[in-house]
């Protein structure tokens, strides 16, 4: 006789289901094998759901009874106190519910447990999260032993909060926390606790209308193991909820199995009448053919252990255990088999199944697709294809009924019809990017601008109403109640819910709040008037003095090779020394404008002449657009201690000098863009300064006023532009950065922009960021010059040999002549 405990709540759904199948999963096996030496005795006791009963009853047994192995049907603490106590006793305790990392199988050798280790179920809720494109979700588990693990094991998503309740809270406090959570944005909850206080967490949040539209909810195998049990009210208030149960093959034998079990029990409890086979059940049934088959191999192997038996003293009670704790402990680990619930065999200890079922709960439970740590998340079809990749794409589920009874996938967040206070800056500066302004008659404060189009377009563009408010932060006078930094670090102190206005994305303002992705051009740029060069000399800069040297050379090279082959054959290329020396210059600078009017005879000399003005044509042209540019654009350099920089009042400047590459400029604020025009009018010698640094959107403004006086000559990208500011992991901010991209596409921001600036499109420019206009160099024209030098060189030595060839010729004659004479 193998002595067997069984510890469990015999007033409970669960209890009543695992005790029916043990004794039918020992009938069973004995009947088959008949034969045997050993038999199972099952000494049943009740815990009545208490933690120190259960040690009671535990201890009760030991006393009374030499027993092999105790099987616990309940998930409480006292598991892991009997856990250390089979330790002392050394025989295994077979815990029929998975309690958590905490109790591993290096702590604790002589436990067995059954069911989803907390890595998995966090992989699994993982998988869902990611799915379903959730940013994060919060957590609500029961504060315990079982429980607790799971929140160091919650990888692949962001957890923006978790919730401990106390095992036995009152509905007070269980009203409590959900009140907390409903005043956050984050509408997704994972609940991993007891389906006692699961029961009454749903309640409590179905009354305060947590269980509608809008809201996702996902349990645990820990809940949803113990769905059918729930009172009806409970299931009612789950409706919509998206649960994982561990997947139990359909087979045959499991198909008889629950048949015989709803036969034979029906009789003798009618309220398994309404109840279906649990998943705790099944395991019962096969761990037990495991223990008896185990104790069996113990016999015939080790037949003198079982016979064996010691006392142990426990200061106040002694126990008595058996000698064969250890080899029945090893013959059970290496049990494999196939079961009713499928293929069984413990790994570490430990009872896992293969695949999790995703569960649906709507008027009953809907299986909508699997998953397993292998292929991640896969469908109903699974059977038909083993191949698949691993995947969390919601398309794989069937479709879900979420709560409210809609279907359409809820965004995980929502701001539950509150009006958001947005934090607006009272800088009147430049009004056409933000303006703030006050009806003295009716107190009225009305915020327009570029900046307020771009919100409100952004916001009615989202699909989803949001309610807002603009509160200008400004102090009793009107004027701003701070800098920037102080208006952003309103959000971070939850001041305001969000800032709209043009504040500028900075890396050093990111610890604090988030931001959108830029609305405006990014970067800084210096504004500078448009005056002349002052320079006598100023026509020689568009040339490098290499390139001077060279084309005059070239000018004087081709005079020369078109002289030297039309003066035998062209008058006009003739005459004194100093008439040809003029014919050689006057005819190749004559070409500059075309002027040149000898008549050309040589088919040569025309050739270089034709590349030659191509050449001239090419340089004058260049020339001419170079000087241009310089004559309208002035090239600052600010090295002088006298010249004077302004920048927007506000405007962190450092970082944009520094990147600009001014030397020792002094610096002066302003405000507005008429104060720039003045400043910018006087100049550094009398009161004023010689530029302006500010940011791209300020200096469009600037130069949507003054067109024709000032231009951009530098300009870096030192900053991100402006940007509408929420607080940290605001699901706002995604959301508003589509909207913005989207602007963007259809040229919506254009549009605004040309509205507010009076379109800068024709007077802002890239400009290079270093200098203005370079002068051209010799490499420029590199290949123009080659051209031309080969042509005249290959037309000088073609005439050469011509002229060689005519010479021979004439000898050849001579000598022709004097030979016939």
């Amino acid at each position: 006789m193998i002595h067997v405990g069984l510890i469990l709540d015999a007033q409970s759904w669960v209890g009543k289901i695992v005790d029916s199948c043990i004794s039918m999963a020992i009938s069973d096996f004995y009947s088959r094998n008949c034969h045997y030496q050993t038999k199972l005795v099952v000494h049943t006791r009740d815990s009545g759901g208490d933690p120190l009963l259960l040690l009671s009853q535990a201890l009760v047994l030991l006393e009374n009874f030499k027993l092999d192995a105790i099987i616990v049907a309940e998930n409480s603490a006292g598991v892991k106190i009997l856990a250390e106590l089979g330790s002392r006793v050394k025989i295994p305790i077979i815990s029929l519910f998975a309690a958590g990392l905490s109790l591993s199988s290096f702590e604790y050798p002589h436990l067995i447990q059954i069911g989803e280790d907390e890595s998995s179920r966090a992989k699994a809720i993982a998988a869902i999260v990611e799915a379903f494109s959730w940013r994060s979700a919060i957590l609500i588990y029961e504060d315990n032993d079982s429980a607790r693990p799971i929140l160091s094991s919650v990888t692949g998503f962001r957890l923006d909060q978790h919730v401990a309740l106390l095992t036995s809270p009152t509905d007070e406090e269980i009203v409590e926390q959900l009140m907390k959570l409903r005043s956050l944005q984050m509408t997704v909850y994972v609940v991993h606790m007891s389906p006692i206080l699961a029961s009454r967490l749903f309640l409590n949040a179905k009354q305060l209308g947590m269980m509608t539209q809008g809201y996702a909810w996902i349990t645990t195998d820990m809940i949803t193991n113990f769905m059918n049990s729930m009172d009806p009210s409970v299931f009612e208030s789950m409706q919509g909820v998206v649960g994982f149960k561990p997947h139990i093959p359909a087979s045959k034998e499991l198909r008889r199995f629950a048949i015989r079990w709803r036969s034979k029990n029906l009789n003798d409890n009618k309220n398994l009448e309404e109840m279906e086979m649990n998943v705790y059940g099944i395991w019962s049934y096969d761990m037990v053919w495991a223990v008896a088959t185990a104790a069996e191999r113990v016999m015939t192997r080790h037949p003198h252990i079982l016979h064996q038996e010691t006392r142990l003293n426990m200061n106040f009670t002694t126990i008595r255990s058996s000698e064969s704790g250890l080899v029945f402990m090893d013959e059970i680990l290496q049990s494999r088999f196939k079961g009713i619930s499928g293929g069984f065999q413990l790994t570490n200890g430990r009872l896992i199944p293969k695949e999790l079922q995703i569960v649906n709960v709507f008027k009953g439970e809907r299986i909508i697709g699997y998953w397993n740590p292998g292929n991640g998340i896969t469908s109903l079809m699974k059977q038909e294809n083993h191949n698949e990749t691993n995947s969390t794409s919601s398309s794989k589920l069937e479709s879900v009924i979420w709560p409210g009874g809609t279907m359409n996938i809820p965004k995980g967040w929502s701001l539950h019809g509150k009006r958001l206070r947005i934090g607006v800056p009272a800088n009147n500066g430049f009004r056409e990017i933000i303006s703030v302004t006050r009806d003295p008659r009716t107190n009225e404060t009305t915020v327009t601008g570029y900046c307020v189009d771009v919100f409100k377009e952004a916001v009615q563009s989202l699909g989803y109403e949001v309610h807002y408010d603009f509160i200008p932060f400004e102090d009793a006078n009107g004027q701003m109640a701070g800098t920037y930094n102080d208006l952003i670090l309103q959000v971070y102190y939850k001041n305001y819910d969000a800032v709209m206005g043009d504040t500028t994305i900075l890396a050093s303002r990111f610890p604090y709040v988030d931001f959108t992705m830029p609305f405006t051009d990014i970067g800084v740029g210096t504004v500078v008037p448009k005056i002349n060069k002052k320079s006598i000399w100023i026509f020689l800069m568009p040339l490098s003095g290499d390139l001077w040297i060279t084309t005059a050379a070239f000018f004087i090279l081709t005079g020369l090779v078109i002289w030297f082959i039309e003066r035998p054959i062209n008058e006009e290329f003739q005459g004194s020394l100093c008439e040809q020396i003029g014919m050689i210059f006057w005819y190749s600078f004559s070409t500059l404008v075309f002027a040149n009017k000898e008549k050309l005879l040589s088919h040569l000399s025309k050739f270089v002449v034709i590349i030659w003005v191509f050449v001239v044509l090419i340089i004058t042209s260049s020339y001419t657009a170079t000087l241009a540019s310089m004559l309208t654009v002035q090239q600052i350099e600010l090295n002088l201690k006298q010249d004077y920089v302004g920048y927007h009042y506000g405007f962190l400047l450092s970082r944009a000098v520094s990147n600009l590459n001014f030397k020792n400029p002094r610096l002066k604020p302003y405000k507005s863009a008429e104060e720039y025009a003045d400043a910018l009018g006087r100049g550094s010698n009398n009161g004023g300064v010689s530029a302006i640094v500010d940011e791209i959107p300020y200096l469009k403004v600037f130069l949507a006023k003054y067109p024709s006086d000032y231009t951009i000559s530098k300009s870096n990208t030192t900053t991100g532009g402006f940007g509408f500011v929420f607080p940290k992991g605001s699901p706002l901010v995604q959301d508003i950065s589509s909207a913005i991209m989207r602007l963007r596409e259809e040229e919506k921001l254009q549009l605004m922009e040309n509205k507010w600036f009076r379109s800068t499109k024709s007077i802002f420019t890239d400009q290079d960021t270093r200098s203005n206009p370079s002068r051209l160099n010799l490499h420029s024209f590199g290949g123009l010059f080659l051209v031309t030098g080969i042509s005249s060189t290959s037309a000088l030595l073609l005439c050469l040999f011509q002229k060689t060839r005519a010479i021979i010729i004439r000898k050849f004659k001579f000598c022709k002549r004097l030979l016939e004479s």
